[in-house]
């Protein structure tokens, strides 16, 4: 479990006068403990089986009724830290931090438009629109901004390598941008923060299949807080405040995966899925 989840764990124990430890996230035996009276307390809403659970298990499920308790769908109480409750235990969390509930994918309107008919994601389409994979004509997009590597920070560059077919497309986009949000909303939303873009390589995982970036046709942006795993609640570009960002990529008919798969929010391109 996460410090974040425990300390959620160890404020509910302590208005409970369960537990008068330290909220520091560690889920030791005064931890423990309290929990298992907890659970007894209030045994009517666990599965009879719950005595025999592991102290993790029986955190879990503590976990997972707090999470009912707010309105947040955790699933069945059963103490597995599956996909459900790692989402509603982020939610909870967010909500025990900032006293609203992040809001849910669903909520999330995403602009669904075409006008340059970028082609689908698949090989033959890509290959038809843009030419062959790691053979495209690339050119170099200047950022009305400073851009930081994100893994090095120190390190910046003025230009995006981009296919020829979306350097127009982009330089409005980036212009809007820098309308939209100024340098200071740039820098403290971290769109300064470069993630790459044209990379001849497979896609994660396969040995096959190309990724868009191959045809120089998507960036990376804030890599570092909106990753591969990344969703509603624990992405950085997910936040409403950054809606506009979103549309103005959306309105040009760039994807988000973010927006469309709730994953990799640090991903754009300009193909469909």
């Amino acid at each position: 479990m996460k410090a974040a989840e425990v300390k959620v764990i160890q404020k509910f124990l302590t208005s409970e006068k369960l537990y008068n430890g330290k909220i520091d996230g560690d889920r030791g035996p005064k931890t423990n403990k309290a929990i298992a009276v907890a659970i007894e307390k209030h045994k009517k809403d666990f599965p009879a089986a719950y005595k025999s659970w592991s102290d993790t298990r029986q955190a879990i499920a503590l976990l997972q009724w707090l999470c009912l308790k707010k309105g947040i769908d955790a699933g069945i109480i059963d103490g597995r830290y599956g996909p459900s409750t790692m989402v509603a235990s982020e939610q909870l969390v967010a909500l025990e931090n900032t006293g609203v509930l992040p809001r849910s994918f669903d909520d999330i309107a995403r602009i669904d438009t075409n006008p340059h008919s970028y082609p689908m994601e698949n090989f033959a389409s890509l290959t038809a629109y843009y030419g062959a994979p790691c053979k495209s004509k690339i050119v170099r997009v200047p950022s009305p901004w400073k851009l930081r590597l994100d893994w090095e920070l120190s390190s910046t560059v003025s230009h995006i390598a981009i296919h020829e077919k979306l350097a127009d497309s982009l330089s409005d986009i980036l212009e809007k941008v820098h309308k939209e949000y100024g340098l200071a909303g740039i820098r403290k939303y971290g769109l300064d923060r470069f993630g790459g873009s044209y990379n001849c390589r497979k896609k994660r995982g396969s040995t096959t299949a190309w990724s868009t970036h191959a045809w120089g046709i998507a960036i990376d942006w804030y890599p570092s807080k909106n990753g591969l795993r990344s969703n509603e609640s624990t992405a950085s570009l997910a936040k409403p405040e950054l809606d506009a960002w979103w549309e103005i990529w959306e309105k040009e008919g760039w994807l988000s995966l973010g927006r469309k798969e709730n994953r990799d929010w640090m991903h754009v391109q300009a193909a469909r899925r």
